[in-house]
């Protein structure tokens, strides 16, 4: 299975990711490269910003309503 189908399948469960939570859980580093791929092939893939326990802002990935593409 390749990244982009276990993110999808992690997204399509309801899962929402960082980076630190795609690398830990899946071994998926390059979670915003990959969740590109996901928006250019239709899947409706969204983000926002949060701030983690120490302070620091980063994006959380997740499936969203609209498919774009």
């Amino acid at each position: 299975m390749t990244q982009v189908e276990i993110l999808a399948q992690a997204f399509d469960a309801g899962e929402r990711h960082t980076v630190a939570s795609a690398l830990a859980k899946y071994g998926i580093y390059a979670l915003s490269q990959r969740c590109g791929d996901l928006f250019k092939i239709g899947y409706p893939i969204q983000s926002h910003t949060v701030e983690t326990a120490t302070g620091k802002r980063v994006s959380e990935y997740f499936k969203g309503g609209i498919a774009h593409g």
